[in-house]
C-alpha cells in the first residue's frame, strides 16, 4: 500500500500507510509501562524535531488549543497580534476571547510584516506579549521570524508567541537558537502524523510569567502542562492511537534526516515556481523569497472560480483546497508537504493543467 499522492490540501495531510498501521499498535493505557514508555519516545522525538533541549508540551486537540492556552498563560492584559491573513487573525480573537485587550498589524494580503514596519510598533502602547504566525496558510506566507525576534526582544518583558503549525517538520523551525517565548505546532501539517494532538514548546520567562497569572485554567495550563512534559508523561488521557502513529512518523522523519526533509519541502516550492513560470491563467499570492516551502497560493483570473477548480478536481479524485475568507473563490491553495514527492507533484501540475484548460 503507497499514498495515493492525490492529497494537496493545505493539512490535514495523507498519511503514509506505515503510521496509519500504528494507529492499531497503541498502548492498552497511558498509565501503563507501554503507554509511559510511548511518552518517553514522543519527548525524544518532538525535542529533535522542534530542535530543542527544553521539554515538549502536548495535549490533545487542534493548534488552537495550544494557541489558547499561550494566551491564558502568557497575556495579563494587552497582546499585539501581527495578521498577515486567517491566522494571524485567529490569534487575535482567541486572545479577544479569553477578555484580552488586542492591538492588530495588518499587513496586506500579499506581503509579510518586514522588519523596517516593526519600528512604528517598538514606540507603541506597552503589550504583555505579540502573537505572529511563520507560515501563514490562508495566503502562503513565510514570515521572517528569525529577523524580526531581535527588534521584538526590544520591546521590554514582551513574550513572543508565534504558530509554527504550517511550518515545523517542513521548514527550519530553531527553538532554542530563535529564543521564542512559546511556540505552537500540531500533528497533521507538514509532520505528516494523523490530527488529533497539540504541540508546545515554552520558555523559562514564559513560564515565570504564567505562574503570576490567575485563571489559566486547568487543561491548558501552560504551566501544568510543561511539568508533565519536563517528566515525560501524558498529562491526561490522550487520544492514545494518534500517540502511537506521531511517534512512528517522528522515527520516519528521523530516518529520512530533518535537514533533509526541509531540502524536499523546498524543492517542491521550487518545482511549483518552475511550472508557473510565464503562466498568464495564475499568479502568485506571495513575492518570490516570502513563498512557503509547504503551502502555495495560487490567485486565479477574475471570473475564474476557484470553488468549481476544487470541486472539479475533487469530483476525479484530487484534493486541493480553495482560499479562505474574502479570498475563498479566488485563491487556490495547493499544500505540498509531510510525505509529498516530486513525481506525485509533477502528476498534480498535469492535471491542473488539463483542468485550467478546460
Amino acid at each position: 500500500m503507497t499514498l495515493s499522492g492525490r492529497h494537496w490540501l493545505p493539512g490535514p495531510v495523507e498519511v503514509d500507510p506505515a503510521v496509519l498501521a500504528a494507529l492499531a499498535d497503541a498502548p492498552a493505557g497511558h498509565r501503563t509501562r507501554a503507554g509511559e514508555a510511548l511518552a518517553a519516545r514522543l519527548q525524544a522525538g518532538l525535542r529533535r524535531l522542534f530542535r530543542t533541549t527544553r521539554p515538549v508540551m502536548l495535549t490533545s486537540g487542534s493548534a488552537t488549543a495550544m494557541m489558547e492556552a499561550a494566551v491564558r498563560s502568557g497575556v495579563t492584559d494587552r497582546v499585539l497580534s501581527i495578521v498577515h491573513g486567517h491566522f494571524g487573525e485567529r490569534f487575535a480573537r482567541i486572545a479577544e476571547a479569553c477578555d484580552k485587550e488586542v492591538i492588530r498589524l495588518h499587513t496586506p494580503r500579499d506581503r509579510v510584516l518586514e522588519p523596517e514596519d516593526l519600528a512604528a510598533m517598538l514606540d507603541g502602547p506597552p503589550v504583555d506579549a505579540v502573537t505572529l504566525v511563520h507560515v501563514e496558510t490562508s495566503t502562503g506566507a513565510v514570515a521572517p521570524v528569525e529577523a524580526l525576534l531581535p527588534l521584538l526582544r526590544q520591546m521590554p518583558d514582551v513574550l513572543v508567541i508565534v504558530d509554527v503549525v504550517g511550518s515545523l517538520g517542513g521548514m527550519p523551525v530553531e527553538a532554542d537558537r530563535w529564543g521564542a517565548d512559546f511556540l505552537v505546532a500540531s500533528s497533521q501539517k507538514a509532520v505528516g502524523a494523523p490530527p488529533g494532538l497539540a504541540l508546545g514548546v515554552a520558555s523559562d520567562r514564559f513560564l515565570a510569567t504564567a505562574a503570576t497569572l490567575d485563571g489559566r485554567g486547568r487543561y491548558l495550563d501552560v504551566v501544568s502542562l510543561h511539568h508533565d512534559a519536563e517528566a515525560a508523561r501524558f498529562p491526561q488521557t490522550p487520544p492514545l492511537q494518534v500517540a502511537a502513529a506521531l511517534a512512528c512518523q517522528l522515527d520516519r522523519i528521523e530516518a529520512e534526516g530533518l535537514e533533509n526533509r526541509w531540502a524536499r519541502h523546498r524543492g517542491l516550492r521550487e518545482r511549483l515556481e518552475a511550472w508557473m513560470t510565464d503562466r498568464t491563467d495564475l499568479t502568485w499570492q506571495m513575492p518570490a523569497g516570502r513563498r512557503s516551502d509547504t503551502v502555495s497560493a495560487l490567485r486565479l483570473p477574475p471570473g475564474r472560480s476557484a470553488r468549481a477548480l476544487v470541486a472539479s478536481l475533487e469530483d476525479d479524485g484530487w484534493f486541493v483546497g480553495t482560499g479562505m475568507d474574502a479570498d475563498a473563490d479566488h485563491l487556490l491553495r495547493i499544500g505540498h508537504l509531510g510525505e509529498a514527492t516530486a513525481d506525485q507533484l509533477d502528476h498534480l501540475l498535469v492535471t491542473l493543467d488539463r483542468s485550467l484548460a478546460a
